[in-house]
């Protein structure tokens, strides 16, 4: 009876100062905090706090509480504080400011709001090669200028309400948390430091590099002690409710986030079991101990493959020509000479490329203009190495690269002697293959950069490193054990030893790591949250005349087990002519494909311009959570 007599009492303090509260009942538009403070529901939650006839907003998402802000009795908005600068937290700010509301940022990445324009002008340094992922693209696509710049522990006043800058960085390195107490409760606005109770939004964010590395590549999780660190700053100051970015409101802090650090360390100690790169980074310290799969000991190579300089090795004929498996960095080309000029060997008949990364591809063109040789790749990889510009990808060379010969899965290819069968090897990257090789009696599983001498490589999460059964490295261990190879051919190593057990003890633990991402995520596959590409535009870069047509394709991965609907808006600069809004159903476990066609700005300010995919998957509204490039031809 007290507590319906509670509620009551709440609700009618609530409908005074929020009298069209009645129709935005529980997971609709608006959900009370305290009588003064709400959150409203956009692609964000976009926090709320009212006083003296004026609203100060965490957060703005798309900007649409602007146009509900009369109809929910919130009145006159004053400020908008962001938490970070990534796209679904701000993409609504140039509608704020229009509305002549004033912003205030992180101070730390203030040049992402007021440089925004020039950081997608000088993009190809982050996107050709790509090796570090911080900041990510997930950036405005133009300028807006703060009003003012939040300085690290900065209390910022407010009608009399004293709100602290708290830095929390783990999702970006400038996040922060925004601490008030209002009504008698301490509200922490956290963005997207936690979801939920043990959850996560999503993962690809905390991709950094552990202290001791020099990029970012190597760093899956690196940001996980960030996470954890600022979480435990959020709870020092006792706050009794945190509002997250994406997520319910948080009424029990200390057992949410005891949740997630459970959660992300048993994810974590998983995953660093099996992390190939302990072997190369010796020196990087974890915050904890965790046990290393063992080293896999030195062996003999048959006499017909030569492993050469960096990623490279070959197969050589009787006849002397080869067969060259990668070819990466410029010294491979005048090794291929220098054996041509001592007769080692007498030409370069074809190569074969595991993966399309510039440590693997770059020389290809080099060597076939000179020896004439023909690519073979796995059909998985054909686009990829056609059309790199069309990509978001790590370690991606931007010269085109021809497939003269596409291998099926499975499909059997006889050269001089060797027996090769090709397979999709969708381990280090989504885009990636394998060849078994049969000569002499002896199977050689040539396994490009997904096997190394110590475990897996699968460290970069932004290389589409999917999991489940069928997928990523579950599939890669199954094959393995399929086929059963007599040795291994690692890329970066050579020949290795492979044995049953040791397959299907690895595979143990990449089927573990399911059931530890489904338990820290909360969608119905943990790939939406370890998948940064599962929505993409596609070309992602591409050049266009003024004023003439332009066709993009939105390309959504269902990695659910039903069907879902999505719908896609595309969104661009002023000038632009622009289709409709279209929605599709997409099956499950498939990829589904919207063309749009739009016509280019006639007279565009700047020699390149951004356009936003805006997406509503499955009754989750994302907001622009992907883009495209396009640069204007003279």
């Amino acid at each position: 009876m007290r507590s319906n007599l509670g509620m009551s009492l709440a609700s009618v303090c609530l409908l005074f100062l929020f009298p069209s509260l009645a129709s935005f009942g529980a997971g609709q538009a608006l959900e009370r905090i305290t009588p003064r403070t709400a959150v409203y529901h956009d692609v964000v939650n976009v926090g709320i706090i009212q006083r003296n006839g004026k609203a100060l907003l965490i957060d703005s998402g798309e900007g649409s509480i602007l146009r509900a802000a009369k109809e929910l009795g919130i009145g006159s908005i004053d400020w908008v504080l962001y938490t970070h600068h990534h796209r679904d937290q701000c993409s609504g700010a140039p509608l704020v400011k229009k509305a002549g509301v004033k912003i205030a940022v992180p101070a730390a990445e203030a040049r992402f709001f007021r440089d925004a324009t020039q950081f997608w002008l000088e993009a190809d340094n982050l996107i050709d090669h790509r090796y570090c992922f911080r900041p990510d693209l997930f950036v405005l696509r133009s300028s807006v200028a703060p009003d003012r710049e939040l300085a690290p522990g900065e209390i910022f006043e407010w009608e009399g309400i004293a709100i602290r800058v708290l830095p929390t960085p783990g999702h970006t390195d400038g996040s922060v948390s925004y601490v008030a107490t209002v009504d008698g409760q301490t509200i922490a606005f956290t963005g997207d430091l936690i979801y939920g109770p043990g959850q996560l939004w999503e993962f690809y964010s905390l991709q950094k590099g552990f202290p001791g590395m020099n990029t970012d590549y190597h760093g899956f999780g690196g940001a996980v002690a960030d996470v954890e660190k600022s979480l435990d700053s959020v709870l020092a100051l006792k706050p009794s409710v945190l509002v997250p970015s994406h997520g319910k409101i948080i009424r029990n802090p200390p057992e949410a986030v005891r949740l997630l650090r459970k959660n992300l360390d048993a994810m974590m100690d998983n995953f660093l079991t099996l992390a190939g790169w302990r072997i190369d980074y010796p020196r990087v310290r974890l915050e904890r101990e965790v046990p290393m799969f063992p080293r896999l000991p030195a062996v003999k190579s048959p006499a017909w493959i030569h492993r050469t300089i960096q990623t490279s090795a070959y197969l050589q004929a009787e006849d002397k020509s080869i067969f060259l498996l990668d070819a990466g960095y410029a010294p491979i080309v005048d090794e291929i000479d220098r054996l041509a000029k001592s007769e080692t060997i007498s030409g370069v008949d074809a190569i074969w490329v595991s993966h399309y990364h510039d440590d693997h591809v770059e020389s290809v063109n080099a060597i076939r203009r000179k020896y004439a040789a023909k690519l073979y790749a796995q059909a998985e990889l054909r686009d990829i190495l056609e059309h790199p510009r069309a990509y978001l990808m790590p370690c991606v060379f931007p010269e085109s690269i021809h497939v003269d010969y596409v291998i099926q899965e499975g499909e059997v290819i006889n050269w001089k002697g060797f027996k090769l069968t090709g397979y999709y090897f969708p381990g280090q990257t989504i885009y990636h293959d394998a060849l078994l090789i049969e000569k002499d009696g002896t199977r050689l599983f040539v396994t490009g950069d997904s096997m190394t001498n110590f475990a897996i490589d699968d460290y970069c999460i932004y290389n589409r490193n999917v999991i489940g059964k069928g997928v990523g490295y579950e599939r890669c261990l199954r094959l393995l054990l399929q086929v059963k190879p007599d040795l291994m051919w690692a890329a970066h190593y050579g020949p290795l030893p492979v044995t049953q057990q040791y397959l299907q003890k690895a595979l143990r633990l990449v089927e573990e790591r399911e059931k530890l991402d489904a338990a820290l995520f909360p969608w119905d596959n943990p790939n939406f949250s370890l998948d940064p590409g599962w929505v993409r535009a596609y070309p992602y870069r591409q050049n266009v005349f003024r004023g003439q047509p332009v066709s993009f394709e939105a390309r959504i991965y269902n990695y659910s087990e039903s069907p879902k609907t999505a719908s896609v808006e595309l969104r661009a600069p002023s000038g632009w002519n622009l289709p409709k809004p279209e929605t599709i159903i997409i099956p499950a476990k498939s990829e589904g494909t919207i063309r749009f066609t739009a016509v280019s700005a006639a007279h565009p300010p700047l020699r390149r311009e951004v356009l936003g995919l805006a997406v509503h998957f499955d009754q989750r509204d994302l907001g622009e959570i992907a883009e495209a490039i396009v640069d204007y031809l003279e």
